[in-house]
């Protein structure tokens, strides 16, 4: 679809003209003007013009032709107009005064699919206004720009509510992506947390958060996630089933404890996890008992005899400073504790 540039590029071409149609040198005034677009997580950049001065009814024309009027009311200082352009049917309504201006716009396409912006400006101060056709290019420019750097940016972060109508050049790769282990789990943006959250209830959580970022690819996310589940559980991948599959995780219990997977196995493996604690850390009474590829897991399960509850994943790999604290730190403040048990400190 290609109303969202279509709207976004007809702007800077009626702000220019908003008051006048008058089209050689001529005394002007600056205007600063802002849009707005349906979809857009947010504004886009406001624009410093120089418009000439005179005249009483915005223009409605665009200003490569494009469009046909059909109908046109002046009320007051309220303008409204309808128009058919290539694009699709345009409805502009702005009201205005000598020094501001607001409005909207609308257009729908013949499939039905609709995009609405937000227009707004006001004077600042006097210009010679000279010839606008170079300064609307550039103002097309710029906003051609944002777009596209949005756009890339949001296909880069698998932002799949700015997939469709708002990115139709990006959707295609988007759509590519999303049907991957690695492009489903970044647009889905499951917190590692999840791991440590109880099947049931993680799968409520998952099928809310997954719901619509296939929409654009008109896929079903829950079948094109239980195949990725199926995919993931094939090439023991546990990271996407730990997050995005949990009625699977228990399935990959035992490669990940015979893969030294610790983080998954003290969070979804229960079984395993004290079959290992009973094979790597009972009866350990200090650090250099244990090895050190289980150090972690030991301290997290208990020390020196004291069971402890499980942690999530995300605690037994957490780095320093973070609330969870890390393995040494726990180490170091139960012996300290120790310690002054036995020294009466």
């Amino acid at each position: 679809m290609r109303l969202f540039r279509s709207l976004a590029l007809f702007v800077p071409c009626l702000c220019l003209n908003l008051f006048s149609s008058l089209s050689v040198a001529a005394p002007g005034y600056f205007w600063e003007i802002g849009m707005e677009m349906e979809g857009m997580p947010f504004a886009m950049p406001a624009q410093k013009v120089c418009a000439p001065k005179g005249g009483t009814e915005p223009p409605v024309t665009r200003g490569d032709d494009e469009c046909k009027i059909l109908e046109k009311k002046m009320t007051g200082k309220r303008f409204q107009w309808k128009a058919q352009c290539k694009d699709g049917l345009m409805v502009g309504d702005v009201t205005s005064t000598p020094t501001s201006y607001s409005g909207s716009l609308k257009m729908t396409e013949s499939s039905g699919s609709t995009m609405s912006m937000k227009m707004s400006g006001k004077r600042l101060g006097e210009c010679d206004y000279q010839d606008r056709s170079g300064e609307i290019k550039a103002i097309q420019n710029q906003v051609e720009g944002v777009i596209a750097s949005t756009c890339q940016q949001a296909l880069t972060e698998m932002q799949g509510a700015m997939m469709g109508r708002q990115c139709p050049k990006e959707t295609p790769l988007y759509c590519k992506r999303i049907a991957t282990l690695d492009g489903y789990a970044l647009a889905a943006r499951i917190p590692e947390q999840i791991v440590g959250v109880a099947d049931d209830e993680a799968a409520s959580m998952i099928a809310e958060r997954t719901g619509e970022i296939a929409k654009p690819c008109k896929f079903d996310s829950a079948k094109l996630r239980a195949t990725l589940c199926k995919r993931a559980l094939s090439e023991s991948n546990f990271d996407f089933v730990s997050r995005l599959c949990p009625g699977d995780r228990a399935k990959l219990c035992k490669p990940a404890a015979a893969a030294n997977r610790l983080g998954y196995v003290n969070a979804s493996c229960p079984a395993e996890r004290e079959a290992l604690i009973k094979a790597h850390c009972e009866g350990r009474k200090y650090s250099s008992d244990i090895e050190p590829r289980y150090l972690d897991f030991c301290s997290n399960a208990g020390m020196l005899g004291e069971t402890a509850p499980a942690v999530s994943a995300a605690q037994s790999n957490s780095a320093p400073g973070d609330p969870a604290g890390t393995v040494k730190e726990v180490i170091i403040d139960q012996g300290i504790k120790k310690l002054r048990g036995l020294f009466g400190f």
